[in-house]
């Protein structure tokens, strides 16, 4: 990283994180989480998958053309080659091998994570980490989990009300925005799967018909007939439920790297819809591998403001223990008071917890963890009690 810029600490980012923590607490933020919360559990990057799905094709410069296609980040279009060259079964049940429940199911950082005072939770992964960590702080029984599918539409509707005005935060829920791994059918991952669930189009006036409808001498019908104007305005479920949530909610991602074409297209229609002039979203960003000097900072932050999202750095290492460390910085008025918050010593962080600071003595830090664990054994107990 630059020396003489540090990203995480310049004023502009203190500002922005300061105003990530106050979403936070006020307890109406969305959280969208991306793949590398998954990577914890050493669950498959989409290069993998690609690769090992490549694996069931017997042609070998097919093969080479998805690894360049792959090398060159054209992800989609390696997908696409590869779903119409293999058998459908085959490639259906791959995401039941890939992304299936493991052992443990989540970790301590999940559940950090739905511990904190988030309306929703929404992820295109495709596995069922998120889903169980909220198990594990909610009822152990319930399904929370939510997909986008013509079958599941009043679900999906049931989910957008839940984040709307939520009166029960112990019964949140999870939005698969990309499918889960064992319903073939709502997988998206291919450049086919994008176009047939989004489906989004532009709808462009043709000048010579939308003239004559002015001046009159053209009916509606024919204007519709001639600018396939209902065809090229269709817009799927996929895209209207993003659409709503991306633009009545606040959304913070994490794990998600903002690279996907067509989400980037939906806050771009929403921009020029609205025309937001203050950020309404915020990406945590780790500093990891992130060589930029202050003019290109600026300009990114520029950039992203102007869609909504307002950039948020953070400290990280290889083993991705920074983002555990930013969330363990929150708050108590950050997390639910009937949740349990997973305790971490300083010594494991290297920081201490913001609002939860003692006078630095071993006994204020072990009064702090004694109440913690009392908590979470009384929840423990209520828990079995449901």
């Amino acid at each position: 990283m630059n020396r003489e810029f540090d990203i995480v600490s310049c004023d502009e980012n203190k500002e922005s994180q300061e105003k990530l923590f106050r979403l936070i607490e006020s307890g109406e933020g969305v959280l969208f989480v991306g793949s590398g919360s998954s990577v914890r559990l050493k669950y498959p990057s989409w290069e993998d998958v690609l690769r090992q799905l490549a694996d069931n094709i017997p042609e070998e410069f097919i093969k080479k053309i998805i690894e360049d296609k792959i090398r060159d980040g054209e992800l989609l279009i390696a997908a696409e080659i590869i779903k119409n060259k293999i058998d459908l079964a085959v490639y259906s049940s791959a995401f039941e091998k890939f992304f299936g429940p493991k052992d443990p199911t989540h970790d301590d950082f999940h559940k950090l994570l739905v511990s904190v005072r988030f309306k929703g939770f929404v992820t295109t992964n495709y596995d069922p980490v998120i889903e169980s960590a909220l198990r594990s702080v909610q009822k152990p029984s319930e399904d929370y989990g939510v997909i986008i599918s013509e079958e599941q539409k009043s679900s999906v509707h049931f989910f957008l009300n839940s984040i709307v005005s939520p009166t029960n935060y112990k019964e949140r829920y999870h939005l698969y925005l990309h499918g889960k791994y064992n319903n073939p059918s709502s997988i998206i991952l291919s450049y086919g799967d994008y176009v047939e669930k989004y489906n989004g189009r532009d709808v462009k006036q043709k000048k010579k018909p939308y003239d004559k409808l002015v001046d009159g001498s053209l009916s509606i019908a024919d204007y519709e007939s001639q600018t396939n104007l209902k065809e090229e305005s269709y817009r799927t479920l996929h895209y209207k439920a993003i659409y709503m949530l991306f633009a009545s909610q606040r959304l913070v991602f994490t794990g998600f790297g903002l690279r996907d074409d067509f989400l980037k297209k939906i806050i771009d229609d929403i921009k020029e819809d609205f025309d937001p002039f203050r950020s309404n979203h915020f990406a945590l960003m780790s500093n990891n591998h992130c060589d930029w000097n202050e003019l290109r900072y600026l300009e990114e932050r520029r950039e992203w403001k102007s869609k909504g999202v307002e950039l948020v750095f953070f400290n990280d290492d290889n083993d991705y223990g920074g983002i555990v460390k930013f969330f363990q910085e929150l708050t108590q008025d950050s997390f639910h008071s009937d949740l349990i918050r997973p305790y971490h010593s300083d010594a494991e962080l290297g920081v201490k917890a913001r609002g939860l600071e003692t006078s630095g003595n071993s006994e204020g830090d072990e009064s702090i963890n004694s109440r913690l664990r009392a908590r979470a054994r009384k929840t423990a107990e209520e828990l079995k009690g449901k």
